[in-house]
């Protein structure tokens, strides 16, 4: 039996808060992007230090930043086994394995959605009335391939849920994982981990490397000669990416790499010290004092972004996108190393609940809030001006209105679509019983213990 004041190497209990705050975050910035709600909580009890309120508006500006903590976060969970086999020589599960957890973890919940939306779309003419078939056939392929980040038609003006890019980045990072992970993995012929860390340390460079030519030698040099022969082959490929347009280059995949070269280094540290540490008073104290320090520089960060017009912003994220991955990795480990109480705020029954919708609440939040201000007028309201523009006591009441509404929806449609797609299909593919194939008419008969 593990005592407890040893330290798991294999589930890292504050990533369930992190993640949710994460997501929630970037629910808020979509939410804020249609009711201008800017949210402020007033804070009396506090005046007596000078504090009446709490302003989490620079979080709603640029609530998009925590996209690169939750691609972080995928990223450190990656490569935590590799970082248990080369510092423990913990054996690597096949690679058949692997593939079938991520397509169980990502497949059902993302082809529903896609699916869903498309059938929807072209109900209700969102691909034309008729149909422009090359279109909609495009969007869909493009999708169910996860390369619609190649186009504008596909990316930013996609009738299938504009939020979805990120499985594009996170699923072509699974793709290219095994060469990664065989490469620093201990080999058979290795009797400690000196190799595979060095070799660890050579593919971080790379992968840092990779994303600093893409941003600094591509994006930012628009109009070189290297970005203008990129250019040219990827409009020879068909795609739309071009280095002059900011918000195509910004979230493709080479971005990320030293956000991924930063979760390897995560993993690895984090299974060093795991192996070697205890849960103690004091280094637990010492860790929250670390990750309230952290904290710190996070929102230091995010403010100095939000104070930035929006191209300057994405020009910020993506100079500033590694610095901030180290940032967001310095939070996770010390809240990991942290004590008892501290690490609580983030591993508790609601967080790990909220965890378990968050991918389902991520991707159904902000084509539902769009669709019920836009298109089905929920709650109802006349005219060509949405009334978060109005600038009067009626249209502030209606977007207070209309905040709770999105924020039901978004609840309700990550709950079901968790509980009725996402965990039965899981447990069909892994050959569970489930709520498809005998498990509710199990629960029902199930005789009640004496």
């Amino acid at each position: 039996m593990k005592k407890q004041n040893e330290i798991s190497t294999k589930y890292v209990d504050v990533l369930d808060g992190i993640r949710v705050i994460s997501v929630i975050i970037v629910l808020i910035f979509h939410f804020w992007q249609q009711t201008w709600i800017f949210p402020v909580i007033k804070t009396p009890f506090l005046s007596f230090i000078g504090i009446t309120q709490i302003n989490f508006t620079p979080f709603a500006k640029v609530g998009y930043l925590f996209v690169d903590m939750m691609i972080l976060i995928s990223g450190f969970l990656l490569f935590l086994p590799v970082a248990r086999n080369i510092l423990s020589g913990e054996p690597l599960s096949s690679w058949k394995s692997y593939f079938k957890k991520r397509a169980v973890r990502i497949l059902p919940s993302y082809l529903f959605c896609v699916i869903a939306i498309f059938v929807y779309e072209l109900a209700m003419g969102g691909y034309g009335k008729p149909v422009v078939a090359g279109a909609a056939l495009q969007d869909l392929l493009l999708h169910l391939f996860f390369m619609h980040t190649w186009t504008v038609r596909t990316y930013l003006m996609t009738k299938l849920n504009v939020v979805l890019w990120t499985l594009a980045v996170e699923v072509w990072f699974y793709v290219l994982f095994p060469a990664f992970a065989c490469f620093i993995k201990r080999w058979k012929n290795e009797k400690n981990a000196r190799g595979s860390l060095i070799r660890s340390a050579l593919l971080a460079v790379l992968l840092v490397g990779a994303s600093h030519i893409y941003i600094h030698l591509y994006v930012l040099r628009s109009g070189s000669a290297l970005s203008n022969a990129v250019d040219s082959a990827f409009a020879f490929v068909g795609s739309g990416i071009r280095s002059s347009y900011l918000a195509m280059v910004i979230n493709q995949l080479p971005a990320f790499f030293g956000t991924y070269a930063v979760g390897l280094l995560g993993a690895l540290v984090y299974v060093a010290a795991a192996s070697k540490m205890k849960r103690k008073v004091w280094t637990g104290i010492l860790f929250n004092i670390v990750c309230i320090g952290a904290i710190w520089l996070m929102v230091r960060m995010v403010k100095e972004c939000s104070d930035l017009d929006l191209s300057l912003a994405q020009e910020w994220q993506m100079t500033k996108r590694l610095r901030l991955a180290l940032v967001f990795m310095a939070v996770i480990l010390s809240a990991a190393f942290s004590s008892g109480w501290f690490r609580f705020l983030f591993s508790n029954r609601l967080m790990r609940f909220l965890s378990g919708i968050s991918y389902n609440l991520y991707i159904w939040h902000q084509w539902l809030c769009v669709k019920l201000k836009n298109e089905w007028r929920i709650p109802p309201w006349e005219g060509d001006v949405p009334p978060n523009q109005w600038g009067n006591e009626v249209g502030r009441a209606w977007s207070a209105s209309y905040a709770l509404i999105i924020t039901l929806f978004a609840f309700g449609a990550a709950i079901l679509a968790t509980y009725l797609i996402e965990r039965p299909a899981a447990d069909l593919l892994n050959g569970r019983r489930s709520i498809y194939n005998g498990k509710l008419r199990e629960l029902k008969n199930a005789k009640p213990k004496e």
